[in-house]
């Protein structure tokens, strides 16, 4: 096999590549299009909470009646805000005995017992409030330092490092973050975590197998000549 017809072996599988990467990406431009538009409707529309139904990461809902916090917090910490050090606050969330799941009540400044009383005694006595859902980290996220559940120190809100710390186990496989500004002013909105590059991607996927074709057909025509 000579050389041009080497090239024209590559551009072909270059071109259809390019090409079939471009397609899953449009695939995934539709599908992150759908799910920030559902995010959006259930942030600004909200639902009761069933725990009976699989949500999609990041769902906006409500707290039900049933659930309840208790004051024992784990603080994870390395957390910024504003340039300010300091922890995000986690309660644990019951129905009856049952430990269901944990809430991230929000970013604070420090562990004082004060500042940890007021955001508690907030959400306890607004009884259902605006939450969202996301995963449980099913590994260590990289760079992350290992959490030490016997000192209490927490680095990220690891399942089996609850199950541990709190002595049970915890029922869904998601846990809540706060959405009410009334209660904690830090809020994390959603929306800001649904970054939604698939245009550019599919874009630049599509150019290289334009640009594949064209040097194909010039290889081919270079080799006619």
């Amino acid at each position: 096999m000579n050389k041009k017809n080497s090239l024209s072996i590559f551009f072909v599988f270059a071109c259809c590549l390019t090409f079939l990467l471009g397609t899953w990406q449009y695939q995934r431009l539709i599908w992150k299009n759908d799910l920030i538009n559902n995010v959006e409707q259930s942030i600004n529309n909200p639902s009761i909470f069933d725990e009976n139904i699989m949500y999609p990461e990041l769902t906006g809902v409500i707290s039900p009646n049933s659930f309840s916090i208790q004051n024992n917090p784990i603080f994870v910490g390395s957390k910024t805000h504003q340039g300010k050090n300091g922890f995000h606050l986690y309660f644990p969330v019951f129905k009856n005995t049952d430990l269901i799941t944990v809430l991230n009540a929000g970013w604070i400044s420090n562990t004082e017992k004060k500042n940890v009383d007021n955001i508690y005694n907030e959400i306890f006595n607004t009884k259902t409030y605006k939450i969202y859902l996301r995963n449980y980290f099913n590994k260590k996220p990289y760079f992350t330092p290992e959490n030490i559940v016997s000192k209490n120190e927490w680095f990220y809100p690891g399942r089996s490092d609850l199950e541990n710390f709190y002595q049970k186990k915890i029922q869904l496989d998601q846990y809540f973050v706060l959405a009410e500004v009334s209660i904690n002013k830090y809020f994390v909105n959603p929306m800001n975590l649904l970054r939604n590059s698939h245009l550019q991607y599919l874009l630049t996927w599509y150019l290289l197998s334009l640009t594949s074709l064209v040097m194909l057909v010039i290889n081919r025509r270079y080799k006619n000549g």
